[in-house]
């Protein structure tokens, strides 16, 4: 092989590696750039089939009209008009039980029977001393004509006056005992006896409790019914002192009772306490419930919030908001080409309102700026392993 060809071999030999090297070149340029494309620094990449897949939804961010609270808690409870306990007027023995715990019973209803010998001797005086009285009114009458003719002396005449008028009195407080004992007492005058008298109810309600068996002697004044009625059951909040300058009547309360957590209850307020309760300290409120619905219950215990204003703000939803160490974040969303792209935006929240928070933003946005409406924390998650990815490369 002369030299001629010898140099055109190498001529040969160095082009294809020249064109090698290049290529090599361009592949690791090409390489950098789709590296660079995935991981910018501070940026999440989704195509939209994994955007869609995720259910993400983007918009502006909103102005919302967000109500300032104060959180409260405290139980359902009736007035004092709303429950009564049923007891005798006199010791006497249950004959007769009418209801059972839970009954639904009206005003004026009978609730129990009792008997005693005592009703017995009570309605037999009760019609001795009005005979004896309607003899001693004639007698009255008799002496006060005598004594204003000056034919006795005024000594008898006064003694027949306090006899009648201390006996008129008696039969009044006997008629006012029979009267409470569900006694006619013009029936007794007319001689009639009850064997028997009703104990009834003197509210609407329910039957809370039975006291009493048949056949139980029962004191005066004890308590045989215990009867409730939840028409006027309205909500008992405590508001501590730090608070209780914001609330006032009329005031708007939103709350829940622990039995029934998928119901919202709405009051409000009309009557704020002006005495501090020692243990805790906090004010007694009491609010109206608008929407009553469901079984509610005195005693039963809510959690609630009382509306103390409403301000216009920048808002998102809780979804959209993430919280990482101590900093929180939402993300800003840009649609390219066939994907969308995210970026981190650290924020301070505020008001936080039915699902919505208040968004103030530490840094200035271009207008128009979408942001992800939740996934947060998904996001924060993708966010997290590209960090994790620079920092390995480091």
């Amino acid at each position: 092989m002369n030299q001629y060809s010898i140099n055109i071999r190498k001529s040969v030999i160095y082009i294809f590696s020249l064109m090698f090297f290049i290529a090599c070149q361009n592949q690791a340029k090409e390489n950098t750039n789709v590296e660079d494309h995935n991981h910018d620094e501070g940026l999440i990449h989704l195509s939209k089939k994994q955007f869609d897949a995720l259910g993400i939804r983007v918009d502006k961010m909103d102005k919302r009209n967000l109500n300032a609270f104060v959180e409260t808690n405290g139980q359902l409870t009736l007035p004092p008009q709303s429950e009564a306990s049923v007891s005798a007027v006199i010791g006497a023995n249950i004959t007769q039980i009418k209801v059972i715990e839970g009954d639904r019973i009206n005003k004026g209803q009978v609730l129990a029977y009792i008997s005693h010998p005592d009703l017995l001797k009570l309605q037999s005086d009760f019609i001795k001393k009005t005979s004896e009285l309607d003899y001693l009114e004639l007698e009255y009458q008799r002496q006060k004509k005598l004594y204003s003719e000056k034919i006795n002396s005024g000594r008898e005449f006064q003694k027949v006056k306090s006899d009648y008028l201390s006996l008129k009195a008696e039969i009044k407080t006997t008629e006012y005992t029979l009267k409470l004992l569900n006694a006619n007492p013009e029936q007794i005058r007319n001689g009639k006896i009850y064997t028997e008298l009703a104990i009834k109810s003197p509210i609407s309600g329910y039957i809370r409790s039975v006291n009493v068996r048949r056949g139980k002697y029962v004191q005066a004044q004890e308590n045989l019914f215990e009867i409730v009625n939840n028409d006027h059951i309205h909500a008992h909040f405590l508001v501590y002192e730090m608070d209780i300058q914001k609330v006032k009547v009329g005031q708007k309360v939103r709350f829940k009772v622990a039995s029934l957590e998928d119901k919202e209850y709405e009051a409000v307020i009309f009557s704020v306490g002006k005495v501090f309760e020692s243990n805790p300290k906090a004010v007694e409120i009491h609010a109206e419930i608008e929407n009553e619905e469901g079984l509610l219950i005195s005693g039963m215990y809510c959690r609630g919030r009382i509306i103390t204003g409403e301000q216009i703000k920048n808002a998102l939803p809780m979804d959209a908001i993430v919280m990482d160490g101590d900093k929180k974040y939402i993300f800003s969303a840009e649609m390219h080409e066939l994907e969308w792209e995210f970026s981190a935006v650290e924020v301070i929240t505020g008001i936080e309102s039915e699902n919505w928070v208040e968004v103030k933003l530490l840094a200035d946005i271009e207008p128009g700026t979408k942001f992800a409406y939740n996934q947060a924390y998904y996001l924060l998650s993708e966010w997290k392993k590209d960090e994790a990815g620079h920092g390995h490369e480091h």
